[in-house]
């Protein structure tokens, strides 16, 4: 049933991702990216391998539709790829196998601060692969952080949705 739960969350993430927030656009800078909740809301016990490759096929699913030939899932696989030393800077040795990241599991400050920072790598990588030029790296910097400040605010607050409907 947990896996049934997590291909539901996968798949209705991508939905979003790709038929509303791709075209969402505030100015020319921000757009908001909620996919790398898929790597937030991952439980400490799901396979580092497994979550890697669910990453990289959400990624290229998103890439597919967003005309970001390859970016989308570079992104979120390195996300994932740095998910457990995150949940391990945070959290420590305290976490269980079926522990998910959550406020009540973490911590409230916790938690924000580490789907900060994954949204963070997210973005990093995101933004960095799509310029892949340094000649306007002020461009490039402004376009990824307002995305972060966008995405992250939008996603802590799904967050919050998720769990009082759940």
């Amino acid at each position: 049933m947990d896996i049934l739960r997590r291909c539901i969350e996968v798949l209705v993430l991508l939905a979003v991702q790709v038929l509303v927030l791709n075209h969402i656009h505030l100015g020319i800078y921000a757009f908001p990216l909620l996919t790398p909740l898929i790597v937030v809301w991952t439980p400490y016990g799901f396979s580092p391998v497994w979550l890697t490759v669910t990453a990289f096929l959400a990624g290229l699913v998103q890439d597919m539709f967003s005309g970001t030939p390859g970016i989308g899932a570079a992104a979120l696989t390195f996300a994932a790829f740095m998910q457990r030393p995150m949940l391990r800077l945070f959290v420590g040795k305290n976490l269980t196998e079926t522990q998910y990241p959550s406020p009540d599991s973490m911590g409230a400050v916790k938690f924000v601060f580490y789907t900060v920072l994954i949204f963070t790598l997210h973005h990093a990588v995101f933004f960095f692969l799509e310029d892949f030029r340094l000649i306007d790296i002020q461009g490039t910097l402004l376009s990824a952080l307002s995305s972060l400040l966008f995405s992250c605010a939008f996603a802590l607050l799904v967050d919050y949705v998720r769990r009082k409907k759940l």
